[in-house]
């Protein structure tokens, strides 16, 4: 369980100055993490024996999938054990493990959907944070709604893998969008309540690195999860535009 410090109270301009701090962290951090994740697959993409090793080693791909739930799991419960930089270095090592699984997109998906994906998703993640930061509207509801949702796409994919039907994975696409729209909203707004429950003084950076950590890794989760989902929906749409 993460456990936060006691927070002392501050005035309403102190308070928000803390919480504008945080949020620049944890963007900082997770956008160092998407594009190294960009760096590292465009790289292995562009490297045929990298690629070819990848494709044709699903143990090795399997094991590089299992490392990165180990990370994710170490990060979010190892909190409070692991000092700033630890942390920060298990998250780069995430997102360059990320980079390196998701490489085949370059192969499966032409330059122009990619793109189309990464913009529709950028604008979309802008929206939504924006939407979960300044709403006053209580958005702690949604948490199993949306955990259901998430578990049931993933199920619903699997499942999927065996029928190969097109017209499903279509609506498992278009639900996947509206589910990770909300968690987006939902995590900024939870990140701003850790905000104020964190010290953010000069004496304890540490603990502010942690939880910016911790922050980047939630939200890099949800873009490229909302990006992958996007990007196959795309694709499915011009592949039917095309018949």
């Amino acid at each position: 369980m993460i456990e936060y410090p006691n927070f002392k109270s501050t005035t309403l301009k102190q308070e928000k100055y803390h919480i504008q701090t945080y949020f620049r962290k944890v963007y900082g951090w997770m956008s160092c993490g998407l594009l190294l994740t960009a760096f590292v697959a465009w790289y292995v993409s562009s490297t045929i024996q990298i690629m070819n090793y990848i494709l044709n080693n699903k143990f090795f791909l399997l094991g590089l999938c299992f490392l990165q739930f180990v990370l994710v799991f170490t990060i979010s419960n190892l909190l409070n054990r692991l000092s700033g930089k630890t942390l920060t270095t298990l998250f780069m090592f995430y997102s360059s493990l990320t980079g390196l699984t998701t490489a085949g997109i370059f192969c499966t998906y032409n330059q122009n959907t990619i793109f189309t994906a990464f913009i529709t998703t950028s604008l979309t993640f802008l929206s939504m944070c924006i939407w979960g930061y300044y709403t006053k509207k209580d958005l702690s509801y949604l948490g199993n709604t949306i955990l259901m949702g998430v578990f049931g796409i993933i199920i619903a994919s699997f499942v999927n893998l065996w029928l190969q039907n097109n017209f499903v994975a279509s609506i498992i696409n278009y639900i996947g969008v509206i589910f990770f729209t909300l968690l987006i909203a939902y995590d900024t707004q939870k990140l701003k309540n850790i905000a104020k429950k964190i010290s953010l003084n000069i004496n304890d950076k540490d603990n502010l690195r942690r939880y910016a950590i911790l922050g980047a890794l939630m939200l890099y989760l949800d873009f490229i999860n909302l990006f992958f989902i996007i990007l196959r929906l795309i694709d499915t749409n011009d592949n039917n535009d095309d018949k």
